[in-house]
């Protein structure tokens, strides 16, 4: 098997030159796809598309790349998740502004079939990470006390950080409570339908016309 990767950093290069992967295309995979139609068996997006700004570009890409019969996997936040609507602005998947689009399962799988896609299998419960009420309680105490050395704002003041090492640090033990909660309650994820991620594999058996 061969392994390759894209990315638009130069440290898909590096890691070319070291091993790492067998061939590194560097660049937005909607810009490489055309130069490797239909070389790959398997095209793999993990915790990927959500960082993307046209989510059904990146699939179009994908039907490019792969050979006819070739696998799609695709793993991502779900929206859905009854977590997030516990936990609303607080859920940590969000991660606003890295995260672009987040994707319910049903609009993915339209794209999917839209794209010459059939889903063969999904899975809720084995793609959940056990980090929501940590991270939410990361969130909280991130905003007790903001970061102050971020380049947009002015140089950080001694109030500044003084109240950054005071209120981020009274959410340390919040945020380790809320790892081990979460690792408690990780066995019922599925009972409680709570996962915080999906993934889907796709086999592509002809291509369509694009959809939205």
């Amino acid at each position: 098997a061969a392994f390759d990767a894209v990315d638009l950093a130069a440290s898909i290069e590096v890691a070319e030159r070291r091993g790492w992967v067998d061939r590194a295309h560097r660049g937005l995979f909607a810009d490489v796809a055309p130069s490797v139609a239909g070389e790959y068996d398997v095209v793999s997006m993990h915790h990927y598309l959500e960082h993307t700004r046209d989510p059904g570009a990146e699939i179009d890409a994908a039907a490019v790349a792969l050979a006819p019969g070739g696998l799609l996997s695709i793993e991502m936040p779900d929206p859905a998740s009854s977590l997030a609507r516990l936990l609303g602005r607080w859920w940590g998947p969000y991660l606003q502004p890295q995260h672009i689009n987040m994707v319910p399962i049903a609009n993915l799988e339209a794209m999917l079939a839209a794209r010459g896609f059939s889903v063969l299998v999904r899975h809720r419960a084995a793609a959940h990470q056990a980090c929501d009420l940590g991270f939410a309680a990361y969130l909280v105490a991130n905003r007790l006390g903001p970061p102050c050395d971020v380049p947009w704002r002015p140089p950080p003041s001694l109030w500044s950080q003084l109240r950054r090492s005071v209120g981020f640090g009274a959410g340390m033990p919040l945020i380790g409570l809320g790892l081990v909660i979460d690792h408690l309650i990780d066995p019922l994820v599925p009972m409680l339908g709570a996962s915080n991620a999906y993934r889907v594999l796709a086999r592509l058996d002809g291509r369509r016309t694009p959809g939205p």
